[in-house]
Formats: C-alpha cells, structure tokens, sequence
C-alpha cells in the first residue's frame, strides 16, 4: 500500500488515500484458511506546484539555489522530484545539513501546493594550510584560499601554494558553473609545479600550462552534462646523475596540446559520502595531430558508480543524525591508442591511493603488465611500470555517520595492461579491507587497511600480506 501511495504521490495526487482490505473466504488451501485482499484507492483531485520559495539565504543567491531544484510553478506534484531537489540544495555545500525538510502548504480551496526550503548560510570560503599526504609526492606543505560561492552566486575561485622536500606547486584556479547566468559552466586553471615521486628517486618533472573547460546540459537534462576543453603545458624532466635508470627521467622536454570531450551524469545524494544515487562519466583527450605539440595519442577514461541504501540506524523517526548504510559498487576504466612516449605520466599506473589508478592492498605502482613488481625493485625499468590500458572496480557496505565521518569494508580488484588489445578481466589482482574517511579542519583524511591476495616475489612465488593506505589533505 505504501509503495502504491508514492506512486500517486509522483504522479501529484497528493491526497490520495490508499487502504489495504482483506476479507475471509472461508476457504483453505493445504490446510490454510485464504483471504482476498484489495486495494481501497480514493485518488482525489491532482495537485499542482503554485510556488516555489527560497527562505534562510542571506548570502546566497536565488537562482543558485533555483538550479538545483526539479520542480517548478505549474508542475504537478511529485514528491520523487522534490526529494531530488532537497538532496541537491544540500550537496551545494553551502549551508548547514542537515537542511529541514521542504515546507509543503497546500491551498484549502484548490489543493495545490506552494513548496518552501528553507536553508542557513554557513561559512565557505576558508583560508587554510597545514600538511598533505598523497599524489605519489609523500609529505607536503600547503597554503591555500578557497571560496566556493564567490559573490553568492556559486562561483568557485582559489590560489593554492604546495611545498615540501618532492613538490613546488603553484595553482591558481577559477570556476562559474553559470556563466551570464546561463546554463553553461566554464572553468579556467593556471599552474606550475616541480614534483618528485618519492617512488621514482632518480629524477624530477617540471610543468607549466593552463587548462579551460566548458559544460552544458545534454538535451536539457539537469543530471547529464557534455564537457568540451583545451588545455597547454610545457612537461620537461632532469634526471639525477646518479641515476641508473633514465627510462622516465632522461626524456626531452616536450609540449602537450589537448582538447577534450566528456559526459557525466550524476545523481549521487553527497559529493564524498554518497548512500543513494548514481554517477557515470566518460572523457576522451585528443593530444597532437592537428592540435601540435609533441604528443600525438587519444586516451579514453571512464568510470560509473552506484549508492544502494541498505538501512540505517539510530536519529529517530526523522532519520536525521543516523547512521546510513548502503551498497556501492564502483568501476573504473581507461585506454590509451597512439604514442605517448615522450608523456609517460600520461599512461596508466595502477596500485596504492596516493600516484595513478587506486587499488588497494598494494604499494604504489607495482601492478605492472609484466605482472606484480615491489616497490622500487631494480628488476623492472621505471617505465615499463606503466600501461596502456586498464580496469578496476571496487564493491564495498559503507556506514555514513552525518556529513563528515564515513566507515567502509571493501572489496578491490584490477589489472594494468601493456595494450588496449591485452584487456583481459580474467586476471585481476584482489585486494579487501577497511577504512574510514573523516573531514577535518585541515582538509580530508583517509586511512584504508587492506590485504593483497596476490603479492608475489619476485620468483613468483605467492607472498600475500597485508597494506596501510594514508591519504590526507585537499587533494583526497
């Protein structure tokens, strides 16, 4: 009955009355007494949306607001639409969550409808510094200034300064996901940066470029979105002279010319700790050819994600303050066709959380397509850690305690392949353990604890065992 009621109810018949009625046949079946059960259904007068209505935001601007919601004045009701729209407003990030749930007052002489949402303004822009952990660069230093509604309007702009014994990283970066308040976003980034990769010690990469991005809605969908963009850099390496092993280090300096092409579509409830919802995206870079440049590759990346709730525990009838669970089952995907050589950071690398392609259980970059290879082992040149292809996935049961506190069990498995040709997911490297995520002042923090099916030594004798992963700071 109650799944029938939320049918009517997206449907705008919000007064709808439906009753189960069971009556004794008088009948049995395998000594069983039977009964015939109805429906009682009284559907009343459909109701539509007279107005929707922005109430709390002191700061924020209607339309941002107005954007992410589904319904509209004159639609008829549905309260599918309208779980999507709380949802969204809360994703925005820019007001306090739990939001109360939306105020739905009914006109007594029509039955429709006027929708209120009601928000509080919280603080968003933030200065901040403190250490990093992640991106294959070790420990860190940042300073950064972020403001993610600008002006109120939505706007994202932040400089950030990255610092330490393997990283120099100056990023300047600014966003508008409605550009002259249209349905297109655009976004532009300037950066430069010196990094080492405590995994490599035999030399060090330079890059200097910017990048630009546009998006707009796919046939008018609010969920679907088509991104195109163009992006330049110079990428040039020093390999040190101690150095055995030139094979990444000891490239020439090369210029890397890029447009882009995606889709995404995302439904997902939370934009770290999702329970509900999905997520699909697919990105093809073209790189050289009639672009210039000393690249000349296409390189496809893709991945999909879904949320299943599962229950939750605890936050009394209102659910609000419970503890959420839920399924999620997340696969990831790349190809790369064309020649790459003088970019091999632009190839796949799979192992870890902090360098390349996530898989948990092993170090970094040590699933190879020659198979599984320690960290730092001299029995494999530093390039042929690399492929060209790849697939992983990842299943997990994740507890989300409010917004800011995530605990998971899961299960990862992928492979690295020399070619997209050599995809074979028969073969896959398995990794499973636990974690937990947390949002700190000091920016995100994550620790995972994982065992690795299928380590070997290097005689390929089976050396399965068990791995930290600890990943901290904005780049999480």
């Amino acid at each position: 009955a109650q799944r029938v009621r939320e049918r009517y109810s997206n449907e705008g018949y919000l007064y709808a009355q439906v009753a189960p009625n069971y009556e004794k046949t008088g009948e049995e079946v395998d000594g069983h007494p039977t009964v015939n059960a109805q429906l009682l259904i009284e559907e009343g007068l459909q109701a539509y949306i007279k107005r929707v209505i922005i109430a709390g935001n002191d700061y924020t601007f209607d339309r941002v607001i107005r954007e992410k919601i589904f319904v509209l004045p004159g639609d008829v009701y549905s309260e599918e639409r309208l779980l999507q729209s709380y949802q969204n407003i809360q994703s925005l990030g820019f007001f306090e969550v739990p939001l109360p749930a939306p105020d739905i007052r009914p006109d007594p002489e029509t039955g429709d409808v006027d929708v209120i949402f009601t928000v509080t303004e919280k603080q968003t822009g933030s200065f901040s510094f403190g250490t990093a952990v992640g991106g294959g660069v070790g420990l860190s230093g940042f300073i950064g200034l972020d403001q993610p509604n600008l002006f109120g309007q939505g706007k994202q702009g932040s400089i950030r300064w990255d610092f330490g014994r393997y990283i120099r990283s100056f990023t300047l970066s600014f966003a508008d996901p409605a550009l002259f308040q249209s349905t297109v976003s655009g976004s532009v980034s300037l950066y430069n940066s010196t990094d080492r990769f405590f995994q490599f010690a035999t030399g060090r990469r330079r890059r200097a470029g910017f990048s630009t991005q546009f998006g707009v809605p796919f046939l008018n969908s609010l969920q679907t979105r088509v991104f195109f963009g163009y992006s330049l850099s110079r990428t040039s390496y020093e390999a040190f002279s101690t150095a055995q092993d030139r094979t990444l280090f000891g490239l020439p300096p090369g210029i890397l010319s890029s447009f882009s092409l995606g889709i995404t579509r995302r439904t997902l409830n939370h934009p770290l700790f999702p329970t509900s919802g999905s997520m699909q995206t697919w990105n093809i870079d073209f790189n050289g050819g009639p672009l210039g440049g000393e690249g000349n590759f296409i390189k496809h990346t893709g991945q999909a994600q879904w949320m299943v709730p599962v229950g939750a525990l605890g936050g009394g009838e209102s659910g609000q303050g419970s503890i959420q669970f839920a399924l999620g089952l997340t696969l990831r995907g790349g190809a790369l066709f064309g020649d790459a050589s003088r970019f091999p950071f632009e190839s796949f690398w799979l192992g870890g959380v902090q360098f390349g392609e996530p898989l948990r259980g092993y170090s970094e970059t040590t699933i190879t397509p020659l198979g599984y290879y320690p960290e730092r082992s001299a029995a494999i040149q530093q390039v042929f850690r690399t492929g060209n292809a790849y697939f992983s996935t990842t299943a997990a049961l994740t507890a989300a305690l409010g917004s800011t506190v995530a605990v998971s069990a899961f299960f990862d498995a992928g492979n690295l392949w020399e070619a997209p040709g050599d995809l074979n997911t028969s073969k896959l490297f398995r990794g499973s353990g636990f974690g937990v995520q947390l949002v700190t002042p000091f920016g995100p923090l994550g620790m995972d604890v994982a065992y690795g099916f299928d380590k070997t030594l290097l005689d390929g004798t089976p050396s399965p065992g068990w791995q930290w992963h600890f990943k901290m700071g904005p780049n999480f």
